[in-house]
């Protein structure tokens, strides 16, 4: 018999969770009793010889065994999902995934670990079902536009953002690194407790806290690039000159270039204004504690040059998490985070001026002057750059909470937190005297000075019951009062004839008054808001098998007339979980297997303040009288109304939950219907004038699938999920007497989208192109007689009968009448795949984004104003010569610019979202450097986007609270791809 000697074995335990290691982790000799367990770090030794198999094992973990190889093996462990008893954060409080009757998307850390953005909503596109993130800016620090379950209004669909128990409107005052999790609420079950702030869906944000053990500092860094993924192919100088020769020749005028094919390539205008930019994040990390007292210390700063010249976004943040345990059943606690920002900023026109000015000037002449062009009054955006680029905006932002929790009775924890957010922003704009052409000047100097502070407190009380009887019944009660106040004070100023030789010298008080208008005098302006909230919530499990989850929610707004200010949102949700029935005992496919169903209303007051106070506008004055002198004058500027109420959202939820081969496969199908009644809008009430008023409704239904397989062979662990969410948004009323909403402004006085009763929120509205005019026959028998060959034909689709009714037949000519639905910027479908793999020290993670079935309006090239840069597909225009089917004959204006779906294009896409390859050094190497933990990556945002659009980027998401103009392309910065390195050391 051979008999092995003993030998001293080490390594290192460690999760996806805990890279670094894991402590507590019980290391067992299998068949024998010798065993320990992990220190702090997660490092073990014990005598074990060759052959022998050591067995891993820790709470929610699979035990794991490993035979003895060598003198060192390290082990990561997995999550068992069946002993795991997964919780998500809910309103106020968290809850055993196994236990929630809401539909909740929940995202852990390491899902956005290490990726190169600014804020973490850009982090979580394609992570979440029924989650739709638009970065549709490309200007660094710009946020996303973030939609969850579809566009519920035609004003403001932002949900609302809970940091640590905290409301905010946005999270880009956090570091990503800071965030341990994010769950995403999107039912009436889950959304109920938050009452009028739930409408839009709530997205919950838990920072990471420190544990008991052992103090670790961790640093992480990224560096990189970025650049323009897709630059749109314009016409070079000589093919320029040879268009507008063409145009001003058609429209009866001479030639404006003699010789167009001597002036070559010219000036590419988006390689002059874009660059690659650059990007780094540095974070340090210390948490730790003890049994009494548990800390979490970061501090970060990010910065990013834009890919547009000028342009820069920079920030640096502060957290500290604590917790005190004062006594055996009292705490306190705080989260607090600082942050200071600076944004260098460039015109938003900067784009759009590359896009259209004349590639045959260049940008600065051998005299030192900028070019100017004799043919378009296009800014040169050389001198754009030069002259008005000295805007910064700085700002600072405190958010954070104290609380304390005490338990009592041992059912019972009563918490009370105070929250704040303080921000205080301050701006300078200063535009000099310059002169480049008359079309491109200055004749006095500008300077904007804008200082605006916003407070916001929150006390929250909350009194939780909690208590199990005869493990049978558990029961959950919540019952809570909040308060909420916030406040802005703003004020701007305007001075002319400053100097600007030096940023020593740019102050008002060394400046001109600028006259008598009321935008240009100085401005003083302030506005308040409060809430009062009183909140209850039961959660019941009966025999773990069936539960019930009853939420209400009583909310007061000062936003709204006294005579509604207050109102209720109940909502009730039920589950079953079939999988633990005596039926399923024998039942071997299903490892798990939920069934939920929720109903509730909640309420949106994402609306303008003071709307039914009487504003009184100044300013307003004349000269009149005998003496003809100048009287000063004011006047009500708004018709208000006392009968405004809150805008209700009704949802219903029906879910199933599965999971197959022990969990190893999961699954998660949902129906939504979202109804939206009471939207607050214009409504026109005669003689020109409007009020704001509860006048529309509309719905957006349809289903989630989210599916996940997570296994590992050996070494090798990877993990599959996939999302898929179809939308389906309608407009059921308009009680505006039934006119319907006009938006999407193109800036040309002409606007894209019609909001109406049976079609999407923001739908394309305009004219069918029928084909290109080929004959002076043509022109003369069809409904255009004043085009020309190789103008746009319209479909004549309706005409008018005797008393002036539609008919929905021809009549001959093309008026109004004839525009209809071209389609809609909503996506009908969107999805992400998201894989991981790892193998020994090797990780990959490779990310996938989809939308499909909405369209985009190409505003670029619908706006012209005369002798504008042409994209290259004009050089397939109509010509005799040239007699195309799709592309007409160009023109600077006329019946060709109509809002038609000649501009529209298909906005469906497929991108490679993130690739990140990463290495973790092994312990053996580690112990000689005297670290914890190092892990190197590179990593990819963006690289590739495959669709069929021709502009920049087909996440083309409108502004931000404006329903109306989205899928409107009008150049803004495009979305750019970020190739980044990065490093995460533990010790």
């Amino acid at each position: 018999m051979m008999v092995w000697a003993q030998q001293r074995v080490s390594g290192r335990v460690r999760t996806a969770d805990e890279p670094g290691g894991l402590p507590g982790v019980s290391v067992q000799v299998k068949g024998t009793t010798r065993g320990t367990t992990t220190d702090p770090s997660g490092q073990y030794s014990l005598e074990a010889a060759q052959g022998d198999v050591l067995v891993f094992s820790f709470i929610g973990l699979k035990t794991t065994e490993r035979p003895v190889t060598g003198a060192t093996l390290d082990v990561e462990l997995e999550s068992d999902v069946t002993t795991l008893q997964e919780v998500v954060a809910v309103g106020y409080g968290v809850q055993r995934k196994a236990d929630v009757t809401g539909s909740i998307s929940s995202i852990k850390a390491q899902d956005i670990a290490s990726r190169p953005v600014a804020t973490a909503t850009q982090a979580l596109q394609g992570k979440a079902a029924g989650v739709l993130i638009t970065t549709n800016q490309g200007l660094p620090g710009a946020a996303p536009n973030v939609r969850i379950r579809g566009v519920g209004t035609v004003g403001n669909s932002n949900p609302l953002y809970v940091v640590d128990g905290m409301f905010v409107d946005d999270i880009r005052f956090l570091n990503p690194a800071d965030i341990q999790s994010i769950d995403v609420l999107k039912d009436a079950s889950s959304l109920a407790i938050y009452g009028v702030r739930g409408a839009n869906g709530v997205i919950l944000v838990t920072t990471k806290s420190g544990k008991s053990g052992r103090t670790s500092i961790n640093y992480e860094g990224f560096g990189g690039i970025t650049q323009v993924n897709n630059r749109i192919k314009l016409t070079n100088a000589g093919e320029f000159a040879t268009l507008v020769n063409e145009v001003a020749v058609a429209e009866g005028g001479q030639a404006k270039f003699p010789t167009p094919g001597a002036l070559g390539a010219g000036t590419n205008w988006f390689d002059y204004i874009f660059r690659n930019g650059s990007i780094q994040n540095h974070q340090i990390t210390a948490s730790g504690g003890n049994e009494r007292v548990t800390f979490n210390v970061s501090g970060s700063y990010y910065d990013e040059k834009g890919i547009v010249e000028k342009s820069a976004y920079n920030r640096l943040t502060f957290r500290v998490n604590n917790t005190y345990k004062l006594t055996g059943n009292f705490r306190m606690g705080n989260n607090l985070a600082f942050s200071r920002t600076q944004s260098n900023n460039v015109p938003a026109s900067i784009v759009q001026s590359a896009y259209n000015a004349d590639p045959t000037i260049m940008p600065v002449g051998p005299d030192g002057k900028y070019g100017f062009s004799t043919v378009s009054t296009v800014a040169n955006p050389a001198a754009v750059l030069a002259y008005q680029t000295d805007d910064i905006a700085r700002s600072g932002q405190l958010v954070g909470n104290i609380y304390g929790e005490l338990d009592f009775l041992k059912s019972f924890t009563l918490r009370s937190s105070f929250g704040v957010d303080l921000g205080l922003t301050n701006s300078r704009i200063y535009l000099p005297q310059y002169f480049v052409s008359s079309s491109q000047k200055n004749d006095r100097s500008r300077l904007t000075r804008e200082i605006g502070l916003n407070t916001t407190w929150l006390w929250e009380n909350t009194l939780t019951f909690n208590r199990t009887f005869g493990d049978i019944h558990n029961v959950n009660v919540l019952l809570g009062a909040t308060s909420q106040s916030s406040r802005a004070d703003i004020l701007r100023a305007i001075r002319l004839d400053v100097p600007g030789y030096s940023d020593d010298v740019k102050f008002l008080s060394l400046g001109n008054a600028v006259g008598a208008t009321a935008e240009d005098n100085p401005d003083n302006r302030s506005y308040q808001f409060t809430y009062a909230s009183y909140l209850f919530r039961v959660n019941y499990s009966l025999m773990d098998k069936y539960l019930l989850t009853v939420s209400l929610r009583r909310d007061g707004s000062s936003r709204f007339p006294s005579e509604s200010r207050w109102a209720t949102f109940p909502a009730v949700g039920v589950g079953w979980r079939i999988i633990d029935e005596e039926f399923m005992k024998d039942v071997t496919l299903f490892s798990n297997l939920k069934l939920r169903a929720s109903y509730g209303k909640l309420g949106n007051t994402n609306i303008p303040n003071y709307l039914y106070y009487s504003r009184i506008s100044s300013g307003l004055d004349a000269v009149f009288g005998s003496g003809q002198n100048l009287q000063q004058g004011a006047t009500q500027v708004n018709t208000t109304t006392s009968s405004l109420i809150w805008e209700t959202v009704t949802q219903t939820d029906i879910g199933l939950e599965m999971g197959f081969l022990n969990n190893r496969l999961t699954a998660e199908v949902d129906y939504y219907n979202r109804k939206t009644s009471d939207m607050v809008l214009n409504v026109n009430i005669g003689n020109g004038r409007q009020i704001q008023a509860n006048a529309a409704s509309a719905y957006n239904r349809g289903l989630e699938f989210t599916v996940g397989w997570n296994d590992n062979v050996n070494d090798f662990k990877y993990g599959i999920n996939a999302n898929l969410t179809t939308v389906k948004n309608e407009v059921t009323n308009l009680g505006n007497g039934g006119i319907p909403i006009i938006g999407g402004g193109l800036g040309n006085g002409r606007t894209t989208t019609l909001t109406d009763v049976g079609r999407p929120i923001g739908a394309f509205f305009g004219y069918q192109m029928a084909g290109i005019f080929q004959t002076a026959d043509e022109v003369r028998n069809s409904a255009q007689p004043t085009a020309q060959p190789g103008d746009i034909r319209y479909a004549d689709l309706n005409g008018r009968d005797a008393s002036g009714n539609l008919t929905g037949r021809p009549d001959g000519k093309i008026d109004a009448d004839d525009r209809v639905f071209l389609g809609t910027p909503i996506p009908k479908v969107f999805w992400g795949f998201n894989t991981n793999f790892s193998w020994k020290g090797f990780d990959l993670a490779l990310d996938l984004q989809g939308s499909h079935g909405n369209k985009i309006y190409n505003g670029r090239r619908a706006v012209r104003f005369g002798n504008e840069n042409y994209e290259r597909i004009a050089l397939e225009r109509w010509t005799t010569q040239n007699p195309s089917t799709s592309q007409p004959r160009l023109t600077n204006g006329g019946q060709n610019f109509e809002v038609s779906d000649y501009f529209i294009e298909g906005g469906s896409f497929v991108r490679i979202r993130n690739i990140q390859l990463g290495y973790t050094l092994p312990s053996n190497l580690l112990r000689t450097l005297g670290v914890r933990s190092v892990r190197a990556y590179v990593n990819a945002l963006n690289p590739v986007t495959f669709t069929n659009y021709s502009g920049f980027s087909p996440e083309v998401g409108g502004r931000e609270s404006d329903a109306l103009s989205r899928g409107v392309d009008l150049d803004v910065v495009p979305v750019y791809r970020t190739t980044t390195v990065g490093l995460q050391i533990g010790f």
